[in-house]
């Protein structure tokens, strides 16, 4: 290539940056325009550095006479340079749910409900704040964090150079001492990774999944006092690419899901003994790497999968020939996947077309007019518009139904919940095995 191609291919690089950060800041315009009417609550805070985890800790405290909660969210820090990471707690003033107005949005703050202590007009003196209570020393960016189901002070962080790293966060002050002392450090893998799921059946139990295309599974309980040093009980070497994300089943203690860049979904049964092949295989449901999975908590049967050929695939874990539904509506990679807590029929998905949009599976087939099917197809119940920078990861509230976390790239957290109008009515209670095939 020649230095005059190079300059216009150059020159048109940047034409077309520029062409996508105007259409960025126009759909972002008219999402706010329209977030009094989409939105019950809607907080906007910048971080310090960004955070590529985010998870609601569990716990919800009232506070007597207030007409709001406390809660608590889990997320690190990416930093650049030379800069100290973290994991942190932070702790979120709530109000308690109300029927907000649409009169209460303030636009100058993007908010409803307003940070830092705003009022409304049907509750004077509701107060929203957003503050990090805790900082713990850690080594590199927090890849992802996750607490332990049944005690929600232990967490395990996943770091840049392939160790998982538990911390018991009652063990560590308010503020950074300017080391870093996990007080477990689980060592095998030999790259970096992001899938981390704690044995919801069996306290103390681990599974993780890393660029090293292993998946390796870890007890707690075998660690001492005088070593912190643990390895792996079973490493498994199923899959024949990066392993992007591991789940442990909700409801079967042996059963573990894992996705992978060699395009399969595979499930793992403990009870067998090979380490290189999985009981169940899904081959074909995607053309591109599989991001994400998430098994149905409330259906035993059902998984779904997010991918990088911008789709998400609902399984039956009883017919892994085929899928269940192919669900379309992001523009680019399917990052992370959740299912309603509460909801059955309802999955939560994130995408690095900067969307969340929340399914509906309910209503996969129903008819459309015309003007209905040109915003996208019946199951795409919400859209969430709000960040203008690819999504790190997103979380449910496990205390206020509908009260979702999302944090971007650029350091944009949000916490918002979307108005009972659009998601309160019309959800039909359809076991999720009897929808239409």
């Amino acid at each position: 290539m020649d230095d005059d191609d190079m300059g216009v291919s150059v020159e048109q690089e940047r034409e077309d940056e520029m062409t996508e950060e105007k259409i960025i800041n126009e759909e972002y315009k008219t999402w706010k325009k329209n977030a009094p009417f989409l939105y019950d609550l809607m907080l906007s805070t910048a971080l310090e550095w960004p955070t590529l985890t985010t998870q609601w800790l569990p716990d919800k405290q009232s506070i007597p006479d207030k007409n709001y909660s406390t809660h608590r969210l889990l997320i690190g820090t990416h930093t650049s340079g030379e800069a100290q990471n973290y994991l942190q707690i932070a702790q979120v003033q709530l109000p308690n749910p109300v029927l907000p107005d649409a009169d209460d949005y303030d636009e100058e703050r993007e908010e409803i409900g307003g940070y830092e202590g705003g009022a409304t007009k049907k509750i004077p003196g509701m107060e929203v704040k957003f503050s990090i209570v805790q900082k713990i020393d850690h080594k590199g960016e927090v890849n992802k964090a996750r607490y332990q189901p049944q005690n929600a002070n232990i967490i395990a962080t996943m770091c840049t150079d392939g160790r998982v790293m538990i911390w018991d966060r009652t063990k560590h002050p308010s503020v950074p001492t300017g080391h870093v002392n996990p007080q477990i450090e689980l060592l095998g893998h030999t790259q970096e990774g992001f899938g981390l799921s704690w044995n919801p059946h069996d306290v103390g139990h681990l599974a993780t999944g890393s660029e090293d295309e292993t998946v390796r599974l870890w007890d707690m309980t075998k660690s001492t006092n005088s070593n912190k040093a643990l390895h792996p009980t079973r490493t498994y070497t199923h899959h024949s690419a990066i392993v992007n994300d591991v789940q442990y089943h909700p409801r079967h203690n042996a059963l573990i899901g894992t996705v992978s860049d060699d395009l399969t979904l595979q499930i793992l049964d403990l009870r067998q003994s090979s380490t290189t092949l999985s009981a169940l295989q899904a081959d074909d449901g995607h053309q591109d790497a599989i991001n994400a999975l998430s098994f149905n908590p409330a259906s035993e049967y059902i998984v779904a999968t997010g991918s990088a050929d911008k789709s998400i695939g609902v399984w039956d874990l009883r017919y892994l020939n085929f899928k269940l539904h192919a669900l379309a509506g992001h523009q680019d990679s399917v990052t992370s996947l959740a299912w309603h807590p509460f909801e059955e029929s309802i999955l939560g998905s994130s995408s690095y077309d900067r969307r969340i949009i929340f399914w509906d599976l309910s209503r996969v087939g129903e008819e459309q007019s015309p003007e209905d099917a040109e915003d996208g197809p019946p199951e795409i119940l919400f859209m969430h518009g709000g960040h203008t920078n690819r999504i790190s990861d997103f979380s449910w509230n496990m205390s206020d139904p509908w009260v979702l976390c999302s944090a971007a790239e650029d350091n944009l957290i949000q916490i918002w919940k979307v108005a009972n109008a659009l998601v309160g009515k019309d959800i039909e209670d359809v076991p999720v095995e009897e929808l239409e095939q």
